[in-house]
């Protein structure tokens, strides 16, 4: 018998999934499969059908964003718990942010 389990992942985003599941982050490679899942179940049941696949990708992106992007990140929150007053936080600190995001976001979203 399998229990069901409410994940909370970044942004407050919850997503149901089975214990016996491989439990952690979702790799990039997983992802892209998820991904294609989710195009494939759009293109043949319409996007309202494919809620549970469409969570899939979210979970995977973010954590794939969250992975890549966390040096970005960190910079970021150094300077906003010293409201901005360390020497090396500037506006390109969370243009940096937000550029790696974007790019790397998009370049899965590209993939086929």
């Amino acid at each position: 018998r399998m229990r069901r389990a409410q994940v909370l992942y970044g942004a407050g985003l919850r997503v149901n999934s089975n214990l016996k599941e491989k439990e952690g982050k979702m790799s990039v490679v997983d992802t892209k499969a998820a991904l294609r899942t989710f195009r494939s179940c759009v293109k043949d049941k319409g996007a309202g059908a494919c809620g549970q696949e469409r969570k899939a990708v979210v979970v995977g992106l973010s954590s794939a964003v969250k992975a890549e992007c966390a040096p970005f990140v960190d910079d970021f929150f150094a300077c906003f718990s010293h409201r901005y007053s360390l020497s090396t936080c500037s506006d390109a600190t969370v243009a940096k942010m937000i550029k790696c995001q974007e790019q790397y976001s998009s370049s899965i979203l590209a993939s086929k």
